[in-house]
């Protein structure tokens, strides 16, 4: 299977666009019109984004994908200095509905996950750095609970380890004594991916966090190719395959993208693909910029190569 992430620029195209609002503008609404105001306007960008959110579910059941979703419904509610909650919106009990759409909705049978922003540090030495993320992780867990997700690897919280300094072992356990400390709706699901430079490169995350923690490796090509694990015979093959052992009995849910032609960057994602991940044994989320345009690319590509096989 593969999976779009966060937005359709199919349905972009329709005008069912997400919302945001920075905290400065809150503020600012709070300052010229009152907090009721601005509540009010910030529901409503609540709303439309769950709202949204299904619009893009069963665009992705009707072409038989999966669904990364936003990191960015609810702007404002984890800020440590927003004082309300999600209650305190007017549109509370719409939100509440549509969520509850989402969790009778079986028919879809949609592939749903999710990846947190990179500030997320578990690992960090700065506590109100680790405070945050906590709470922004409890957060999107609540957020997968909400649209009826199960609670296990099938429904991920991908997110990277963000965290080089010191000892790998040590940041490891800082890691999951951090992890530990949030809700079961994040330990449950919350799994790490290889980075595209720095030292957690796919066998150091196998060695540091899979061997002694169990928590499943989400293989990233893109990054492994412009951050190779420093083993001469640990290729593409093996990362993916050892990465996928981490996943137990949950088909394996990783990440495909290929570098921008001609650009000196090699860690920029293309538009387009030119080949296609097999998805025989693994999932994969489709990071390539053109969105279902690039997921129907690849789908395009692995039918040719199939028929090129079978002719």
């Amino acid at each position: 299977m593969y999976n779009l992430c966060c937005i359709s620029n199919e349905l972009k195209d329709q005008d069912l666009k997400f919302q945001t609002m920075t905290w400065k503008r809150f503020n600012q609404l709070c300052d010229e019109h009152g907090a009721e105001y601005a509540l009010d306007q910030l529901g409503q960008r609540w709303l439309n984004n769950v709202d949204v959110t299904i619009m893009h579910i069963e665009h992705c059941a009707a072409n038989g994908w999966g669904y990364r979703v936003s990191s960015s419904l609810f702007p404002c509610l984890t800020h440590p200095d927003f004082n309300y909650n999600v209650t305190d919106v007017p549109q509370y009990a719409q939100i509440m509905d549509l969520f509850d759409y989402c969790q009778v909705n079986d028919a879809w049978s949609v592939r749903l996950s999710t990846h947190p922003d990179q500030f997320n540090v578990l690992a960090s030495e700065n506590q109100s750095a680790v405070d945050k993320t906590i709470a922004e992780l409890n957060h999107h867990g609540w957020v997968m609970d909400k649209l009826g997700c199960q609670r296990n690897y099938y429904n991920p919280i991908n997110i990277h380890v963000n965290c080089t300094k010191g000892d790998l072992a040590d940041i490891a356990a800082r890691f999951v004594s951090n992890l530990n400390k949030c809700d079961q709706s994040v330990t449950s699901r919350l799994v790490i991916e290889n980075e595209d430079k720095g030292c957690w490169t796919a066998a150091n995350l196998l060695r540091y966090f899979y061997k002694y923690c169990l928590i499943p490796i989400t293989y990233d090509n893109l990054h492994h190719k412009c951050n190779p694990s420093l083993i001469t015979d640990f290729g593409e093959d093996q990362a993916m395959e050892l990465c996928g052992y981490t996943w137990g009995n949950v088909k394996p849910l990783f990440h495909y993208s290929e570098s921008m032609p001609d650009h000196k960057n090699p860690r920029k994602h293309a538009d387009m693909p030119t080949d296609c991940p097999s998805t025989d044994r693994y999932d994969w989320d489709i990071e390539l910029k053109s969105k279902d345009a690039a997921i129907r690319a690849c789908a395009a590509i692995a039918d040719n190569n199939l028929v090129g096989v079978n002719e």
